[in-house]
């Protein structure tokens, strides 16, 4: 403490002067002993003037007893009774803040790892208990503004209408649902999240029956996801659908229109199913796996 009292004398400062006024005092001792320099090599030199390793010598130690005592006052306010193990914590901090996102990668890795396997066990889990079910003999989409009968949307639980469709064809030991609620506007940012979700759907769920709005039924009909129910695949429909029941559209690489679906909204086979919706157009994937099936489906819901 003497050799901190005789730097603050030495600045011409009293002890415990602020760190301003240690920077102002030191400055000015800095250029006056660059003017006695100047003087003396005009042969009129300063002698109160004080040497430059004297002046930086107490400047340094003023400094460094500064820099401890607010370190001690910082380590008293983060680590409170434990200021002792201080140095111990400051390491400790250090480390997780120098290395905090090597450390973050490695927990994120394992988190991966964790849920990677518990994925693929699952997966593996999921197709064990789908071998045990028998094939599909059709899958059915409802593509658009379609409601559970709750009017909530989406419709989480699909085994009530796959039941519904099973006691409608009998013969059928398994039918495939699908449902994907697709906004006619976009209103909000919802409804843009789930139009973007709807159309990762409509390439993962490849249904081979889609019942859609009038506004999907445009859409897939007109990116030709949709097979042509006239011509000669009209007679594989049964009795010939009635003209006013035909949607007619245009796809982009056939210009002339032709009828790509067919209007169910009068089956009272619809009313059996938990499904709610303004309009109800039937249609077939173009690639279906199961056309066969699909057009025995539509034919019974044009009966």
């Amino acid at each position: 403490m003497d050799e901190l009292k005789k730097a603050y004398e030495l600045l011409g400062l009293p002890e415990g002067a602020s760190k301003d006024d240690v920077e102002k005092r030191y400055f000015l001792l800095i250029r006056r002993e660059r003017a006695s320099r100047q003087r003396e090599e005009t042969g009129q030199p300063d002698e109160q003037a004080l040497s430059l390793e004297e002046i930086n010598k107490a400047y340094k130690l003023i400094l460094e007893y500064d820099e401890k005592k607010t370190m001690e006052q910082f380590n008293a306010a983060a680590y409170g009774k434990y200021k002792g193990m201080a140095g111990s914590a400051q390491k400790v901090d250090h480390f997780f803040s120098y290395y905090k996102f090597h450390v973050l990668g490695v927990i994120a890795l394992i988190l991966i790892v964790i849920f990677g396997t518990k994925a693929y066990v699952d997966h593996r889990h999921k197709m064990a208990e789908l071998a045990k079910l028998p094939p599909i003999d059709v899958s059915v989409s409802f593509f658009g503004e379609y409601y559970s009968p709750d009017g909530s949307y989406p419709v989480s639980d699909l085994k009530p209408m796959e039941d519904k469709f099973l006691a409608q064809f009998p013969d059928w030991k398994r039918v495939q649902g699908f449902f994907t609620y697709v906004p006619a506007d976009i209103k909000s940012e919802q409804d843009s999240a789930l139009i973007q979700k709807s159309m990762i759907d409509l390439m993962m769920n490849k249904a081979d029956v889609y019942i859609l709005d009038k506004v999907n039924f445009l859409k897939l009909a007109q990116d030709g996801s949709l097979l042509p129910l006239d011509g000669d695949n009209a007679a594989k429909l049964g009795a010939a659908v009635k003209p006013e029941l035909g949607v007619k559209a245009k796809t982009e690489d056939v210009p002339e229109e032709h009828v790509y679906g067919v209007d169910i909204s009068g089956s009272p086979l619809l009313k059996e199913l938990p499904v709610i919706g303004k309009e109800y157009i039937a249609g077939i994937r173009v690639n279906s796996e199961r056309p066969d099936n699909a057009f025995k489906f539509i034919s019974k819901y044009l009966e």
